[in-house]
């Protein structure tokens, strides 16, 4: 399901995708939590946001900032997460963006 993410996101022409992108991250969120995933995950977040905070899909990162669409955390994974309430909200601000 990542690959098909990343390939919705690239894909798109002026945005047209991104909503179906969306609910796949969606999808895959809700069944990490239900599996106990979280840093799979987790860690494909960091990936989302290398590759779309910045540059043509920045819009994308946008739709998920707008959605609250974030990292998992111990809050609703106690089993596979450590990130906290406070790390997944900033998690989605773009300053935070690695270099």
């Amino acid at each position: 399901m990542q690959a098909i993410i990343e390939r919705y996101v690239r894909q798109s022409l002026n945005g047209d995708l991104y909503e179906k992108a969306l609910e796949c991250l969606t999808t895959l969120r809700n069944a990490c939590v239900t599996e106990d995933e979280a840093p799979i995950f987790n860690k494909f977040m960091e990936k989302v946001k290398d590759l779309f905070a910045h540059g043509p899909s920045r819009a994308f990162f946008q739709l998920l900032v707008g959605k609250k669409l974030s990292l998992i955390t111990k809050d609703e994974s106690a089993i596979s997460s450590i990130i906290t309430q406070e790390e997944a909200k900033n998690f989605l601000r773009l300053d935070e963006v690695k270099p």
